[in-house]
């Protein structure tokens, strides 16, 4: 495996293998004050981001789908690695994207534990469908039908394993947050160790709307002139496992959320989607958790703040 790069003021662009001595190789050559840019690519891209950064290097990653825009804005065509290293030395002089800092090690493994968690989930209702489908079928097969009790029976076992072991390394790290965050009506445990995990406690965040956009949760709207009107969408631009378990939390906050379910029950009087206004519940969820944890209060049933959707 190799990683392209260009430097600024140059036109060449340089190859190098993606081991120790071709990252020392690259850090050789980078200038004094050097700021370096590079697309996350899942995790392969955070040996060389945790290789720069112990060495005091400035760096960002940057989000591919948003390089992605830009590439099409400035109607390139070309698609290699030399024209993407380059499109991203464009990038960064256009944008100046922030520093990127690296996440706790207990961050990673929380993540790697709900990674896994979703995995079994998905194993699990897979289990339960195929019981189903033999439960209504006109011949039933024994072996196969204890097969997958056992089965389902250690995926639960599973599960519960892997949820005891987010929440022992969430109360060892986070252990005042997470009872601060549980305490707002409609969030869970679960999604409560999710949102400190994806948002590292709130620490690299100014303002809930960073939070909102970062999860993908922005409204867009499509509109032209007075004939073209779509309909509002979010941006997806941000976690899936976290969206969905706001979603399901949005479902039970429009109840038992008294902000939440004054700004539910006002956006359906005006005639507003459903959808959209469960999103908009969502995005009062996260403005009330990032209120928490930056006055490191708890929940109000007052709580008020503006809402782009209200």
């Amino acid at each position: 495996m190799n990683f392209n790069v260009s430097i600024e003021g140059t036109s060449k662009s340089k190859k190098f293998p993606y081991t120790e001595e071709g990252m020392e190789a690259y850090y050789s050559l980078l200038p004094e004050g050097v700021h370096c840019i590079m697309e996350s690519t899942g995790t392969y891209h955070c040996r060389l981001a945790y290789f720069l950064h112990e060495r005091g290097v400035k760096l960002s990653v940057v989000n591919p789908l948003s390089v992605k825009r830009f590439s099409q804005a400035m109607m390139l065509r070309a698609k290699t690695d030399k024209a993407d290293s380059m499109l991203l030395v464009e990038y960064g002089k256009h944008f100046s994207p922030s520093s990127w800092q690296p996440k706790k090690d207990w961050h990673i493994e929380i993540q790697q534990l709900l990674n896994l968690q979703s995995l079994l989930n998905k194993q699990e209702t897979a289990v339960k469908n195929q019981l189903e489908y033999i439960d209504h079928s006109v011949a039933q097969n024994a072996l196969t039908i204890k097969k997958l009790h056992q089965q389902l029976n250690q995926l639960r076992l599973d599960i519960k394993e892997v949820e005891e072991e987010s929440e022992r390394l969430i109360l060892l790290h986070e252990r005042d947050n997470y009872r601060r965050v549980q305490g707002i009506p409609g969030i869970g445990k679960r999604t409560a160790i999710v949102l400190l995990a994806a948002t590292q406690g709130m620490e690299n965040f100014d303002s809930a709307k960073q939070v909102i956009s970062y999860f993908g949760l922005s409204p867009r709207i499509y509109e032209s002139g007075t004939s073209v009107k779509g309909k509002a969408r979010i941006c997806k631009m941000g976690m899936d496992m976290i969206r969905k378990s706001l979603y399901m939390c949005a479902l039970s906050a429009k109840k038992y959320n008294k902000a939440c379910k004054e700004l539910y029950d006002r956006l359906m009087e005006k005639g507003k989607p459903k959808k959209v206004c469960l999103i908009a519940v969502v995005n009062k969820l996260i403005e009330q958790t990032f209120s928490i944890i930056k006055n490191k209060t708890t929940y109000e049933q007052n709580f008020l703040s503006k809402n782009p959707l209200s």
